[in-house]
């Protein structure tokens, strides 16, 4: 499959905005340098767990609005037992915005599904497997 085209030197992806959800640190820093390097800006979000989070309620989020690309730390998505509702709504609102759920996949409840733009990265964030799951989430858009 040939990579989507972009005109971000070194970087095939065609998003220039990224939503990131991520509560530790070193995986966050990772996360933005990663980003950056394939030319995204980066908006950060602490996630449903400080503070109201819209999309919980069914609204659209003015950040993730904005946004190409989605990245959650798993933790995010598990944090409280409205996990399978956050999935769910991230995917009712956003089905057209890659979703990259970063951390261990042990959760039944967060399974992709079919056809679905969800890539689980796990094993570090680094560049190339950052674009790799863009890549990924993409497909054939």
């Amino acid at each position: 499959m040939a990579g989507p085209q972009s005109s971000t030197p070194g970087g095939r992806t065609p998003v220039t905005r990224a939503l990131v959800v991520q509560h530790d640190r070193a995986v966050k820093e990772e996360e933005l340098g990663s980003l950056r390097a394939l030319g995204c800006e980066v908006v950060l979000c602490g996630g449903p767990d400080k503070g109201a989070c819209p999309v919980l309620a069914g609204r659209p989020c003015p950040l993730a609005e904005h946004a190409d690309l989605l990245v959650y730390d798993v933790r995010s998505l598990r944090y409280r037992d409205e996990t399978h509702e956050l999935i769910d709504e991230l995917r009712a609102l956003y089905a057209d915005k890659p979703l990259l759920v970063v951390g261990d996949p042990s959760d039944d409840r967060l399974d992709p599904g079919e056809g679905s733009s969800l890539i689980w990265l796990r094993g570090g964030v680094s560049v190339g497997r950052m674009d790799l799951a863009i890549e990924e989430a993409l497909g054939d858009r």
